[in-house]
């Protein structure tokens, strides 16, 4: 079952089109219907995409929250316990969205 789902969140997925700019017609017609946006970065969250996200929304009221790797060396590491203590898992996931609605 969708982990989401049953926390009664109705969410949307977005793989973003640009990989150095931002679609804003797209962030805009996020704050009609939607009060968080949560990114995932495939890499370190500092000044990654999804900050740049959060500088798009900085002055409404759409909350951001970025999820990533932290700037550091990961050596002899397993991804599965990095993404889980990073809070990138589904469940981690649904419970961000939950505190932040």
């Amino acid at each position: 079952m969708n982990v989401l789902a049953e926390k009664n969140i109705n969410a949307t997925l977005i793989n973003p089109r640009y990989i150095t700019g931002l679609d804003t017609e797209l962030l805009e017609s996020l704050k009609a219907d939607h009060k968080a946006v949560i990114t995932l970065e495939d890499g370190v969250v500092d000044g990654g995409f999804g900050q740049k996200i959060a500088a798009y929304y900085s002055d409404s009221d759409m909350k951001v929250k970025c999820l990533g790797l932290e700037k550091k060396f990961y050596d002899r590491y397993n991804a599965s316990e990095v993404l889980a203590e990073l809070g990138i898992v589904p469940g981690k996931i649904a419970d961000a969205a939950v505190k932040m609605l």
